[in-house]
This record gives C-alpha cells, structure tokens and sequence, in this order.
C-alpha cells in the first residue's frame, strides 16, 4: 500500500534532513523518493520550513533594570524568611 509506505517516509524526513538516518534507512528513503512526487514535495516544504528555522534568530529580553532585580531579591528573601517560620504539620491533633 503505497499510503502506508509514504507514512513511513514522512516520519524519517526529518532525521533525513539533520544527517540523522542511518545508512541503511538513507537508501531506501532515497529509492522512494525517485518514483514519489508528494514524498518529494513534502521534502521540499519540510527542507524550507528547516531551514527557516534554522536562520530565525529569537531577539535575546533585555536584561532587568536595577529596580526589577532588587525587588525579585526582596521577595525571594521574604518568601524565604516566611518559609522558615512555618512549622511542618505532623501527625493529627488530639482533641
């Protein structure tokens, strides 16, 4: 059923693209491949949208202000006073 097999193609396009196949799985993608034109095609949209990816570069947050890092520090310091003072809960209560 050439569906199923297409199936199995699609699911190693991507390990294709990145050098990841093994040898052996490398040849028979390309032997499907030859006679395929969705296969192809596929390959073709998935080699675009890779290799967009791969030259997108996410812009880096600025860091924090001053003001921003002091009031994370003041709060990180007084969830941990906070904490310290909690006693555990152990066993029940007696009436």
């Amino acid at each position: 059923m050439p569906e199923r097999r297409c199936k199995q193609i699609f699911a190693m396009l991507s390990q294709f693209l990145d050098g990841e196949l093994a040898a052996k799985n490398c040849r028979q993608l390309e032997r499907h491949l030859k006679g395929c034109p969705p296969c192809i095609a596929y390959l073709k949209t998935l080699k675009t949208t890779v290799e967009a990816c791969r030259r997108y570069q996410a812009p880096r947050p600025p860091a924090p202000s001053k003001q921003v890092k002091a009031a994370l520090l003041a709060a990180a310091q007084k969830a941990r006073a906070r904490a310290a003072h909690v006693r555990p809960l152990t066993g029940t209560r007696k009436s």
